[in-house]
């Protein structure tokens, strides 16, 4: 029997993420029947991030940067029922086929919402267990076919992953005992969503948590507007996402400084969103401290940090926040699993 390999994958209306313990991918959650190849117009912006084209049984499709679509478009999965069906299984396929060659068995630890978790994964669980059979298509036009096998798939809410990498080492091992008895709130700042979970005595309390739909694509909406009127060009998510986090954009040879705008839009998103997080908190008043966690956390953590209750930490990563939770989704499949 060949091998099983073990990945964290998690789902997100801003971005879909896997880890294997040795390479990461991180993929924009968009996707489209229309793309870039390496003659198309457009296709400079290939290479500058992931993206992939997949042919499948039920079609073809662009993922990612590959996909001719705009990052705000109102064709983007902004509702959980259309992430979770066909949509996310594409964005989870093409995330897999980084992955896997040949029909080695893979065990999936998957992160979804915490408001949708319950619901949803039953569905779409069924959905992706199985055999798949696609063909990777490059940029240069060559075609590498896989068999991706989804065994075994255990489902986590978001920001599960976060806490199982406080709690666990690399080997899904127990860490940190203190931990255990601790009472938590953990706050995963995404693209498009903030998930809120409280962990009391390693136990998930469904009292106060859950999703709330405003992340911090709210205010890369505000500073593209932004751009837009001042420039009159609209950016690529991938040029606007690196001009949030340097503080400047260099269009047609003129450099716009975003340092204002930026601190603006931040600073009223940090204000209604932690006035939204105290509201579900109201309850919980013997919290030891509260983490911030998430892709957003570095835009996002000195601005809302000072409004949030009691002791407030950040979750810091070397790599990039976005794989906080399926770094951690990892330790738990090893220990399910085993290494």
């Amino acid at each position: 029997m060949r091998d099983i390999k073990l990945i964290g994958v998690d789902l997100g209306f801003g971005f879909t993420k896997g880890y294997d313990g040795q390479r990461s991918v991180i993929v924009q959650s968009v996707l489209s029947d229309q793309g870039f190849t390496a003659d198309s117009p457009g296709a400079e912006r290939l290479g500058q991030d992931r993206g992939f084209h997949i042919v499948a049984d039920d079609g073809t499709f662009f993922t990612g940067c590959r996909a001719d679509c705009d990052w705000c478009s109102p064709l983007q999965p902004r509702q959980p029922d259309r992430l979770f069906g066909d949509y996310g299984k594409r964005l989870i396929l093409s995330v897999l086929s980084d992955y896997t060659m040949m029909e080695s068995a893979l065990h999936l630890v998957l992160g979804m919402p915490v408001s949708h978790w319950q619901r949803l994964k039953e569905p779409f669980v069924e959905r992706l267990v199985g055999y798949h059979k696609i063909r990777s298509l490059q940029p240069d036009g060559s075609r590498t076919p896989k068999n991706i096998h989804i065994r075994e798939i255990h489902t986590v809410p978001h920001p599960m992953g976060t806490y199982l990498g406080m709690l666990m080492d690399a080997n899904g091992r127990m860490r940190d005992e203190a931990l255990k008895d601790q009472k938590i709130v953990l706050v995963d700042i995404g693209f498009g969503s903030t998930n809120v979970i409280v962990m009391e005595h390693m136990r998930l309390s469904n009292r106060c948590s859950g999703t709330i739909d405003l992340g911090v694509g709210r205010a890369f909406e505000a500073i593209d507007r932004k751009l837009r009127q001042e420039s009159g060009h609209v950016p690529r998510f991938d040029q606007l996402y690196q001009a949030v986090r340097t503080g400047s954009i260099r269009i047609e040879g003129q450099t716009y400084n975003l340092e204002r705008i930026r601190e603006e839009a931040f600073g009223r998103l940090a204000e209604e969103l932690a006035a939204r997080i105290e509201r579900m908190m109201t309850v919980e008043w013997d919290l030891d401290r509260l983490v911030l966690t998430g892709g957003g956390v570095r835009e996002l953590a000195e601005a809302i940090g000072p409004l949030l209750p009691g002791e407030v930490s950040v979750i810091e990563n070397p790599q990039d926040a976005r794989l906080n939770n399926v770094q951690g989704q990892l330790r738990l499949a090893r220990a399910r699993w085993g290494t």
